[in-house]
């Protein structure tokens, strides 16, 4: 679980990973804050339970952060999830009964649902599938939906397939997709992936109406843009349908465009350009599909 300056906001998080039935897991939290809030919550929550492990990290963002608690794991299966998520009971044992069931599934993409909140102040972002479905074609991979809230892998997949995308990610400079990205490398390289409505965690990050919104979409369109034109200049014809799909159709609301009405996702249409044309700002390191960055790191205070 990456966290990064959210305090005692994760208390309801580390509560929900405490209480899992399951007989055997480990939880590491990778912290990037700039304070030791988060610190402090996690050692009177979960201080004294020998499955919780805390990584402070100078580094920042998401990616990251996923790829340090990678690097530090024992077990076969590896899931993320949110630091403004709250996972049920029987999380784990639903995604290892997902694995057991699909041995070609290298990847689970499961529920996230909204936590109750008011509709009229702003939305969640959710996934949540109608029912289990295996994907396992690359060139339909416009198909993925999952998001970062809730993955799980088999380790030794995500660690040969060279983990997450630094460059991806929140807090990275091409802003969010890390999720969209790793599930296409998946597909690329030929393992399949599993989408599952439950057991679903329950997501809490609300986003106002207006700009936050707004911003939310016009950088997941951004790093949409990124993302598929990297893979198109590895001279990869099969993400063109998902290039063509989710970008070129799928950022407009054709009917409202055709309307003169509003939202048209013009504005989103751009944002995908620009994060297009974005991508040729980084190298491309083709035998992990991976740019390559220099990280943004933070220097900690010699008090820190």
């Amino acid at each position: 679980m990456p966290t990064r300056n959210r305090g005692a906001t994760i208390d309801a998080a580390l509560e929900s990973l405490k209480r899992l039935d399951h007989d055997s897991y480990e939880v590491i939290v990778v912290d990037q804050s700039t304070d030791d809030l988060t610190r402090l919550a996690f050692e009177k929550i979960v201080g004294d339970d020998p499955r919780f492990a805390l990584i402070p990290s100078t580094t920042v963002g998401k990616s990251v952060a996923c790829n340090v608690g990678l690097a530090a794991v024992r077990g076969g299966i590896v899931a993320f999830t949110d630091d403004d998520c709250e996972a049920p009971r029987d999380w784990l044992d639903g995604i290892e009964r997902g694995f057991a069931s699909h041995p070609e599934v290298a990847m689970i993409c499961g529920g996230v649902r909204a936590a109750p909140h008011d509709p009229a102040v702003g939305a969640i972002p959710a996934f949540v599938p109608h029912h289990i479905r295996l994907l396992h074609s690359p060139w339909l991979a416009f198909r993925a939906q999952g998001i970062g809230a809730n993955l799980a892998f088999r380790t030794a997949a995500l660690r040969g397939a060279g983990a997450f995308d630094e460059v991806l990610g929140a807090g990275a400079m091409l802003r969010s997709g890390e999720d969209g990205d790793i599930a296409y490398r998946f597909l690329r390289a030929g393992h399949g992936i599993l989408e599952l409505p439950d057991p679903a965690v329950l997501h809490s990050g609300l986003r106002t109406w207006g700009k936050e919104l707004q911003e939310l979409a016009w950088d997941a369109a951004f790093s949409e843009g990124a993302i598929y034109m990297k893979h198109l200049r590895l001279g990869d014809p099969v993400v063109l349908p998902t290039f063509i799909v989710r970008g070129l159709v799928g950022m407009v609301s054709w009917r409202n465009l055709l309307r003169l009405r509003q939202p048209t996702g013009l504005g989103r249409l751009a944002a995908f350009a620009r994060g297009a044309r974005a991508s040729f700002r980084f190298s491309i390191d083709a035998d992990s599909r991976r740019y390559s960055g220099p990280r943004r790191e933070r220097v900690r205070s010699a008090a820190g």
